[in-house]
C-alpha cells in the first residue's frame, strides 16, 4: 500500500474519531438537558453508545493504520507483531491505549445503563461518564500539531475540541426534539439550548483563533501551502455553519410555536449537520493528509 493509501486511512480514522467524540460528548449534554423526555433520552443513550463503540473501532483502526504504515508492508502490515509492540511503548500508542480504554468503559457503563429499567443517571454516574470523556479530550493535546508546543496551546486545543463537540454533537438531538416535541416546550427546549450555545461558540471560537495563530505564524503559509488552502475551506464552512447557527437562534426559535416553521427548522438542523460534518473532513484531511510542514 503506497503513502497516499495510508495517508487517507488515517483521514478515514480521524474523522470517525471526531464523530465518535462528537457523539458522546456532545449526546451526554443533550441527554441532561432532554431528561425530562423519556422517549427522548432512550435514544440519546443508545446514540452515545454509538458513539462510544465508533470511538473504540475507529481507534483501533487509526492504530492499526499506523502499524500498517510503518511496517509498510500492506494490509497484513497492519497485524506486525514487532511494530505493535515498538509502537505500543511509544507517546503515540499511549495515546491510542488510552481512548481504546476510555471509549471501551463508556460503551461497557452506557450499556449496562441501557439495559436498565427504568432508565436512570444518578450524580455518581454522570461524574463517572465525565471522568471517561476527559482522558479522551486531553488526548488531542498529545498527538499533532500542539504536542511540542506550550502547555497553553494544548490546553486551547483541548477546549477547543471539547466545546466543538459538544456543539456538533448536539445537533442529532436538537434535530430529534424537533421530531417528539412541538409547540411551547419545543421552543423552551431549543431556547435553552441557544443560550449554552452562545458560551460554547464563544469559546470555540476565541481557542481555534488563538491555536490557528499560534500555528500559522506565517502568512505565506495560509497563502501558498495545502494546509493554508484547506484551512480557508474549512473557515468558509465554519462561517457558513455560524451563519446559520444565527438564523435558527433570532429567527426559527422566536416562531417554533407555527408548526410550518418547526418543519423548516427541521431541515436547517440537518444541513447544519452536513456543514458539521464538511468541517471534521476538512479538518481531518489537513491534519493528516497534508500537514502544516
Amino acid at each position: 500500500m503506497v503513502f497516499e493509501s495510508w495517508a487517507c486511512a488515517s483521514w478515514i480514522a480521524k474523522v470517525t474519531l471526531y464523530l465518535a467524540v462528537a457523539m458522546v460528548v456532545g449526546g451526554s449534554l443533550s441527554g441532561f438537558l432532554l431528561k425530562p423526555y423519556i422517549d427522548i433520552k432512550d435514544k440519546l443513550l443508545k446514540y452515545i453508545l454509538l458513539g462510544a463503540c465508533l470511538g473504540v473501532v475507529s481507534s483501533l483502526f487509526g492504530f492499526a493504520v499506523l502499524v500498517g504504515s510503518f511496517s509498510n508492508t500492506g494490509l497484513r502490515g497492519m497485524l506486525n507483531d514487532q511494530y505493535i509492540s515498538l509502537l505500543l511503548n511509544t507517546a503515540i500508542g499511549h495515546v491510542h491505549v488510552i481512548r481504546i480504554l476510555s471509549f471501551g468503559l463508556i460503551a461497557l457503563f452506557l450499556a449496562v445503563v441501557v439495559m436498565r429499567k427504568p432508565i436512570h443517571f444518578y450524580t455518581w454516574q454522570k461524574l463517572l461518564l465525565g471522568l471517561f470523556i476527559l482522558p479522551i479530550i486531553y488526548s488531542f493535546s498529545q498527538l499533532g500539531h500542539v504536542v511540542n508546543s506550550t502547555v497553553l496551546a494544548q490546553i486551547l486545543l483541548s477546549v477547543h475540541v471539547l466545546t466543538m463537540s459538544i456543539w456538533l454533537g448536539a445537533l442529532y438531538p436538537l434535530w430529534l426534539s424537533t421530531q417528539r416535541i412541538a409547540g411551547l416546550p419545543l421552543k423552551q427546549c431549543i431556547h435553552l439550548f441557544g443560550v449554552i450555545a452562545s458560551f460554547i461558540v464563544a469559546i470555540l471560537l476565541l481557542c481555534g483563533i488563538s491555536v490557528a495563530l499560534m500555528l500559522i505564524q506565517n502568512i505565506d503559509v495560509l497563502l501558498n501551502t495545502p494546509y493554508g488552502y484547506g484551512f480557508m475551506i474549512k473557515m468558509v464552512f465554519v462561517l457558513a455553519i455560524l451563519s446559520l447557527a444565527v438564523l435558527n437562534k433570532y429567527y426559527f426559535t422566536p416562531r417554533l410555536q407555527q408548526v410550518n416553521v418547526a418543519k423548516i427548522f427541521g431541515y436547517a438542523i440537518l444541513f447544519e449537520m452536513l456543514l458539521g460534518l464538511s468541517i471534521l473532513l476538512t479538518t481531518g484531511y489537513i491534519t493528516t493528509v497534508v500537514g502544516i510542514d
